[in-house]
């Protein structure tokens, strides 16, 4: 069968963009980048667990002696004193991603954008001459004089000290560390098995259940969050003011937590009709493997040698 000329031929563009507005970038509305945000949190939970199946080194490792060990990583980082046996832990959670088949540069991303928020925020202050006395490393400006307030006082130059610099390159250098392996966990172990290891070492079921509950409605708000905002983009014919948009985000707001209680009352009544007794079972059934005491092992003797090496 022929098809019609006019089906074969290949029309104009329907669209033609404006040459000067093609190099210029564009702000996002406020609705829009909150819309972008909640897709991105609803995105990260559902890419999360591509990971954990994955056929890498973590993934086929007993979850419970995955949780253990990279745990002790973990509490290693906290022990140690010295940045360069921290930043070489880091280097082995580096390691364990390659080897886990975790794309290096997303999972890099998850771990340093998070630190200047929290870390940075803690850690730029005590590098100060003000917080932190010692030899000046960079004078950063000066004042006509000295001042003093009771017991505190701000000197006449105002420098980074190196005991400043070591203490807060040391702060980052252990929750850059330790968030490495937390993500490590995460990322290769699924949710349902996770929980299940964490019962397994006798944490109490109720603290396990409310995270367990936490992390799967938190999902559901997001996408709930994400098509409330989609029925508000769909009705709006131009964008309006910020402040209109603040407004309408904040009413949405109260709807949402209204939404959340009657929702926890539904699902406390089917999880109910269903037989919950506090106890949720896995089908999930673990086997220790000859893989896993090595690892286990292997862990072990290396971190008592950067504890032995790390040490004041």
């Amino acid at each position: 069968m022929m098809l019609p000329p006019w089906f074969r031929g290949n029309g104009g563009l329907a669209y033609h963009p404006d040459p000067v507005l093609g190099g210029r970038k564009m702000r996002l509305p406020f609705l829009d980048r909150t819309l972008r945000a909640v897709a991105d949190l609803v995105e990260y939970f559902l890419f999360a667990e591509i990971h954990s199946q994955k056929e890498g080194f973590l993934q086929k490792l007993d979850p419970r002696v995955k949780l253990i060990t990279l745990l002790l990583y973990v509490v290693t980082i906290s022990l140690l004193h010295s940045l360069p046996w921290i930043l070489a832990l880091y280097g082995v959670s580096l390691g364990l991603a390659l080897f886990s088949r975790i794309p290096f540069w997303f999972f890099l991303r998850r771990v340093w954008l998070v630190l200047p928020l929290f870390a940075g925020i803690i850690a730029l202050p005590a590098t100060l001459n003000i917080f932190t006395p010692g030899d000046p490393a960079v004078l950063l400006f000066s004042l006509s004089k000295e001042y003093h307030w009771g017991p505190y006082r701000i000197p006449a130059e105002i420098t980074l000290t190196w005991p400043g610099i070591h203490a807060a390159s040391l702060l980052v250098g252990r929750v850059g560390a330790s968030l490495s392996f937390i993500l490590l966990l995460t990322l290769t172990t699924p949710w349902a098995d996770l929980f299940k290891a964490l019962r397994s070492l006798r944490v109490p079921a109720i603290y396990v259940q409310t995270f367990g509950m936490t992390l799967r409605y938190l999902m559901l708000l997001g996408q709930i969050v994400r098509d409330m905002h989609m029925a508000k983009k769909s009705r709006t014919l131009r964008p309006q003011k910020t402040r209109t948009e603040q407004r309408w985000i904040a009413g949405q707001m109260g709807a949402l937590f209204g939404r959340s209680l009657q929702l926890s009352g539904e699902v406390h009544r089917a999880m109910t009709a269903r037989g919950y007794q506090g106890e949720v079972r896995i089908l999930s059934v673990f086997q220790l493997r000859p893989g896993d005491g090595l690892w286990m092992g292997g862990s072990v003797a290396l971190l008592i040698l950067f504890l032995w090496g790390g040490r004041v």
